[in-house]
């Protein structure tokens, strides 16, 4: 995304891979979170929309994004130490968003390429709501007081970019090889 030679088509691909691994993670994470930590406000924090927002400017419509490709393999979130490690690579990407956003913002000047609204999830908010995000994670944390909560969470965390790390590089390396 910081490549000085990105174009409307690498950005658009790269949201299509984004979509295909938010999507699916954010499910599991819904599910899994349902009503257990209601400080955590996920449902502010899901990304998918406003993916589906940028690629609706770039082009797509309800059928071409249900026809993207999905992520399949996800780490098993088998409690709530494992959904809180795996939301955490997904908020630790929203903060770092930051400066892809202002990459995006002067690259793109003067191009129609969208809102940017992925990248710029929170706002002017980015800070406070990874803060909030951080102090829920510990309080559940100390709620469990479970010794193995912190290690759990952490392994999920590293499970979850892993895979992430390996979706973006499969969807990649099937971009380079289409026509």
């Amino acid at each position: 995304m910081m490549d000085p030679g990105l174009t409307l088509e690498h950005y658009r691909h790269h949201l299509e891979a984004l979509y295909g691994f938010y999507g699916p993670l954010e499910a599991r994470l819904a599910r899994q979170l349902s009503g257990l930590v209601p400080e955590l406000r996920a449902s502010e924090r899901w990304k998918l929309p406003l993916l589906a927002r940028d690629l609706r400017s770039l082009g797509h419509d309800a059928a071409s994004l249900a026809s993207l490709p999905q992520a399949t393999w996800l780490p098993p979130l088998t409690g709530l130490p494992e959904a809180l490690g795996g939301f955490y690579v997904l908020e630790g990407a929203t903060l770092g968003g930051q400066l892809i956003l202002r990459h995006l913002r002067r690259h793109f000047e003067g191009i129609p390429a969208g809102e940017f609204a992925f990248f710029r999830a929170y706002d002017e908010d980015v800070g406070p709501m990874w803060k909030a995000f951080g102090e829920a994670v510990t309080r559940a944390s100390e709620a469990a007081a479970s010794e193995d909560f912190d290690s759990r969470a952490v392994q999920s965390a590293k499970d979850t970019f892993d895979a992430f790390g390996r979706w973006l590089q499969k969807e990649a390396s099937e971009a380079t090889l289409e026509p």
